[in-house]
């Protein structure tokens, strides 16, 4: 007589279960990483400020050879705008001058410390002056042809340092600087506007240099 005998099937739960457990295992080693490379690319590289020269209204202009020296006044429209999604700008001690090939021709006027929030724009109104400022001889012949020509080329230049804000948290600051290049023309081939009282308004849009340093 031949006696039958069942032999139970082993329960494949401990394979699923393996696997799930390798799964969870996984998921926690990458989610580090996956991490990191999110703070990495949202915290430590925040975009960069855009800036652009709208508009300058010059009301004086007048270069002395002997001894060389510039006497201006402007009034120059910045548009600025922070790209940023997730940071806030905070704007602190941040200047406006005029230069002329790389020589400072203005006083600087101060800008009040400004928040700029996520993917806000502003507007700034800037006047920037100086009276008889001594300039280099060659500098001073070079303007003085330049402005004979009908053209003068004057940087708008900003400087400062901005801080980046995530949340309620403040990443430490970097120094910025931004170069806005002005074509200014005068003569009968002027682009100016005139405003009267010799005030002349040239419409630029142009777009600005932006640089950051530690």
């Amino acid at each position: 007589m031949t006696r039958e005998i069942e032999v139970p099937i082993p329960s494949d739960s401990c394979g699923i279960q393996r696997s799930r457990i390798i799964k969870i295992v996984g998921v926690i080693l990458t989610l580090p990483i996956w991490s990191f490379f999110v703070w990495r690319n949202i915290f430590i590289h925040p975009h960069k400020p855009r800036f652009t020269l709208q508009d300058v209204t010059l009301y004086n202009f007048n270069v002395t050879v002997d001894p060389s020296s510039l006497s201006s006044a402007f009034q120059a429209t910045i548009w600025s705008r922070n790209p940023n999604a997730w940071f806030g700008l905070y704007y602190n001690t941040m200047g406006v001058y005029a230069t002329y090939e790389n020589q400072q021709v203005t006083s600087r006027t101060e800008i009040n410390t400004t928040y700029q929030g996520h993917k806000s724009e502003d507007l700034w109104t800037v006047l920037v002056a100086g009276t008889s400022v001594p300039v280099a001889p060659q500098i001073g012949a070079a303007l003085n042809q330049n402005w004979g020509n009908g053209v003068v080329v004057i940087m708008i230049k900003l400087d400062g340092h901005v801080r980046w804000k995530l949340g309620s948290l403040a990443k430490g600051g970097n120094h910025i600087t931004v170069l806005c290049p002005a074509y200014i023309t005068f003569g009968p081939n002027s682009t100016g506007i005139s405003l009267g009282n010799n005030a002349s308004k040239y419409q630029l849009f142009h777009n600005c240099d932006v640089n950051l340093s530690k």
